[in-house]
């Protein structure tokens, strides 16, 4: 398919949040809630802290369970250990509205023993809120909190009711739900979010996810996820590294094909994997990280030649010609950034680190007529880094508060590196190309024997270069019947 920028064939989802109450078991109604029941977490975003709160409300009420097979499950999740707090749930709730479209709520307390001063621990809570709106209105909202006191969940539907095409599309939702709850639960966690992008855009309009663990009333594990037609952005934060993707959906005139997508992908994973190897970053946490930007930038659609006759003649149109010269790729920012660790105790200043940034802006510019005059793609990567290494090559390094343990180097590193390709149109046709590249790095090393600075060097590096090709001077006429166009 071919579109013009600033158009888009693929819908993704924002976010909802409401909730009624209807069990196939007798229902209490809920009481107002007071403020001792409020619970405030630091470092949980709003819709977490009320389904913390919710969940404190409604096991106060004792709000009865029922006997269900979703009852039953939540008293067997209980005796499973945190981490696992919500093996099987997800699932169960989404596939439950279909026997309940008008929503529910379970509660279940924990086992009389484990309230027993000194029998039992809990040392973590945990939540979930997913929140959809389908392209009619209607809000779902589907949320689980596990505390100390046990387990609540809940669905809610608000702003309509829900058809049979809705409620069999939410439940098709079930096992992509419960694989990302299952990978934030395994050590180490993974980012499963695949099944909550490819959802149907006609029937809805948009996804919302966040999910924490807490400890001690502190956020120590949280991911946000939001998906509508217009982008994909994901947060994701524990107690090694902070990381934060949006992915702009806006621009599908600019998307290449399947095949140059998929390049212009592994080209930015290598370059990911070079800046960690070149920083010492961790290796399992940029492999998260790496996965969640694969993830958000793939399967939204593309742009492919059209073929015709039997022998599948290929037809390059001015617009394939132009894609070509971009990344294919929908624009994205992608941050990430690892916990610092002091890892020297003679020298706590010195601070293992590892931060990297990079996105894609496209840019287009018309003439007087309004048509496309000029495109411009642009990229940004940044490294900053630092880390400790030992004398001898292949070591392993053992940094104590002792003098004699004080042997390494200390690596200070900072790149800095943009590239821009302009595409020139004149009269419809694709004139020129030109291409530029700035680099400015720079590391700083430090030599310490026996804790001893006996050595410091710099190293800066620049380079800038720019290449231009005159496509109408080569006769390459790529006049287009159905031009590349703004909004």
């Amino acid at each position: 398919m071919t579109g013009p920028i600033g158009s888009i064939g693929v819908s993704v989802p924002s976010m909802g949040a409401n909730i009624a109450a209807k069990v196939k078991a007798p229902v209490v109604p809920a009481p107002a809630i007071q403020a001792s029941t409020r619970v405030t977490l630091s470092g949980a975003s709003d819709s977490i802290s009320a389904v913390y709160s919710f969940g404190a409300q409604k096991l106060r009420a004792n709000t009865p369970a029922g006997n269900s097979s979703l009852s039953a499950l939540m008293g067997a999740t209980l005796s499973q250990p945190g981490s696992v707090s919500f093996q099987g749930l997800g699932k169960e709730l989404l596939l439950a509205l279909k026997d309940n479209p008008k929503g529910f709520s379970l509660a279940v307390a924990s086992p009389a023993a484990a309230a027993v001063e000194g029998d039992v621990v809990q040392d973590k809570d945990s939540a979930v809120a997913l929140n959809i709106e389908t392209k009619s209105g209607v809000k779902v909202s589907i949320s689980l909190s596990r505390q100390s006191e046990g387990l609540v969940a809940q669905v809610q539907t608000s702003g309509g009711d829900l058809t049979d095409d809705d409620v069999a599309a939410i439940s098709g939702l079930a096992d992509g739900f419960q694989n990302v709850l299952d990978g934030l639960s395994q050590q180490p966690p993974a980012i499963k979010i695949g099944g909550l992008l490819n959802v149907d855009s006609r029937l809805f309009k948009s996804v919302e996810l966040n999910t924490d663990v807490s400890q001690a009333g502190s956020s120590i594990q949280s991911l946000s996820f939001q998906s509508d037609s217009a982008r994909r952005t994901l947060s994701y934060k524990d107690g090694d590294a902070t990381f934060n993707l949006t992915t702009d959906l806006s621009n599908a005139g600019t998307l290449g094909s399947k095949s140059q997508q998929a390049q212009a992908l592994s080209a930015y994973e290598k370059q990911l994997d070079g800046a960690g190897s070149r920083g010492h970053a961790n290796k399992a946490q940029l492999a998260l990280f790496k996965s969640a930007f694969h993830a958000l930038n793939s399967d939204y659609g593309s742009n492919e030649s059209k073929t015709s006759g039997i022998q599948q003649s290929i037809t390059v149109s001015a617009e394939d010609k132009a894609r070509s010269y971009l990344s294919g790729l929908a624009d994205f920012t992608a941050s990430f950034k690892q916990s610092d660790v002091a890892s020297n105790p003679y020298k706590s200043e010195e601070k293992d680190s590892f931060s990297y940034d990079f996105s894609q802006t496209t840019q287009g510019s018309t003439d007087t007529r309004g048509d496309l005059s000029k495109l411009a793609q642009s990229t940004k990567a940044s490294l900053k880094a630092s880390y400790h290494e030992s004398l001898v090559p292949g070591r392993k390094l053992d940094l104590t508060g002792l003098k004699s343990s004080q042997n390494y180097t200390y690596h200070v590193i900072s790149e800095e590196t943009s590239t821009q390709t302009t595409l020139a149109f004149k009269k419809g046709n694709l004139a020129s190309v030109e291409t530029s590249r700035s680099t400015h790095n720079a590391e700083y090393v430090q030599t310490y024997v026996a804790a001893r600075l006996t050595d410091e060097k710099r190293t800066p590096f620049d380079k800038e270069e720019t290449k231009k090709v005159n496509l109408l001077a080569d006769n390459v006429n790529l006049k287009s019947t159905n031009p590349l166009n703004l909004k």
